[in-house]
């Protein structure tokens, strides 16, 4: 049985490529896996299935040095947005063949057009999708506290707007203090959809610990921020039960999680001068309302204060009319007193001589005087003839003397 040597095969192989594929062609593919070696770029690809999101094909790739430099050239900041993980890209390259290293394509050239376009097209969907389960307003639905306190931060600890962030919010002309926990995210990369749905659950575990969270980044090309596009974070964020507010820091069209956003602001600095003015704007309606309290409890002290002076004015009056009318009154009540006594001592005195009189002219003296006599028995007056027998011893009392008799 004849055998062929692995080294033949692939030299055969070698040689079918080089005359099927003489010219560099096109290619469409996810970057699975990117790393970057003295100057020169070795990427995995990957194909998926749309539906099953299974791999269907794998092949690996490299940009030389040289051919770096001309992407680079042309694209400028572009080429890293473009090279990153999980990123749809279209490279043009030529399909080589090694005996021991194997299939590679050596890329040339890439087209930033598809992948903008491909970043374009995935953001429509997540927004489509976000709409048709009513998720796009759902974060609205919550409410900021009066005073926001205790804040969520999700941003890279690299981040160029996170101390931009800092300064703002911790030197605010009112000196206001807020308490932050900073949970360190990928900002860019394959990697932002794991950090930042992650360290969203674990802020959900914190049990409303925060009044709010935020999510900010300092700016970046428009492929850069196409992770932000992610249905998934903006899912989670769209549901989140706090108000969610981010800075991610480009003035151009808004990324999918800025839609479902409670509030979304321009820049990292724009959320911090957002939240003082928040606690600014509370501050001035509760200093407008003790304004209010302390006027309208002025007025109210002034409307008694005179309500006081005229009750008490009345008062004085009624009591000045009241005392004149019970002088007046007891006057009279004095006055028909004293006419009443006078009255009753005149008729008493009248008694009292006629009694005298009665009383002078009762008296035996006067009536013996008159030449009447008085007759006694036994120390006894006899009223009555009935009160002696004869021969009874009686004693007559006259005027100038007294004398006894025997009763015949």
């Amino acid at each position: 049985m004849e055998a062929y040597t692995l080294k033949k095969v692939n030299e055969y192989i070698k040689q079918v490529i080089a005359l099927n594929f003489e010219e560099s062609i096109w290619v469409e593919a996810e970057i699975s896996q990117i790393k970057e070696i003295r100057g020169q770029i070795y990427i995995e690809f990957i194909e998926k299935n749309e539906q099953t999101d299974t791999i269907n094909a794998k092949a690996q790739g490299v940009i030389w040095y040289k051919s770096l430099m001309f992407i680079k050239t042309k694209l400028k900041e572009l080429t890293t947005s473009i090279l990153q993980e999980g990123q749809q890209i279209r490279f043009k390259a030529k399909v080589e063949f090694h005996e021991i290293y194997g299939l590679k394509f050596s890329i040339t050239d890439l087209d930033p057009s598809f992948t903008l376009g491909n970043a374009e097209l995935k953001r429509q969907k997540t927004i489509a999708k976000l709409k048709k389960e009513n998720l796009l307003y759902k974060n609205k639905e919550t409410s900021l506290p009066l005073i926001i306190k205790n804040i969520a931060i999700i941003s890279s600890h690299k981040a160029a707007g996170l101390q931009d962030f800092f300064a703002h919010l911790n030197t605010n002309p009112y000196g206001y203090t807020f308490n932050t926990t900073l949970y360190d995210s990928s900002m860019q990369g394959y990697n932002v959809e794991r950090d930042i749905t992650k360290n969203l659950d674990i802020i959900i575990e914190k049990n409303n610990r925060y009044d709010c969270v935020v999510i900010i980044r300092g700016g970046g090309s428009k492929m850069d921020l196409s992770y932000f596009d992610n249905y998934n974070i903006s899912a989670k964020i769209a549901k989140f039960p706090i108000p969610v507010l981010t800075g991610i820091g480009h003035d151009i069209d808004q990324n999918v999680i800025e839609l479902v956003a409670h509030t979304p602001l321009k820049t990292p600095t724009a959320v911090a001068d957002f939240i003082v003015d928040h606690n600014l704007n509370f501050e001035i309606k509760i200093n407008e309302l003790e304004q209010k309290i302390k006027e309208k409890v002025s007025s109210n002290i002034h409307n008694h204060n005179i309500k006081l002076e005229l009750l008490l004015r009345n008062i004085n009056n009624k009591t000045l009319s009241k005392i004149t009318e019970n002088h007046y009154f007891i006057d009279s009540i004095y006055n028909s007193i004293i006419n009443q006594t006078n009255k009753l001592l005149l008729l008493e005195n009248s008694k009292i001589r006629e009694l005298s009189n009665f009383i002078h002219l009762s008296n035996p003296e006067n009536i013996l005087q008159k030449g009447y006599s008085i007759t006694t028995k036994n120390g006894k007056i006899i009223k009555s003839i009935k009160n002696i027998v004869t021969n009874d011893i009686v004693k007559t009392i006259l005027n100038d003397g007294e004398f006894h008799s025997t009763v015949k």
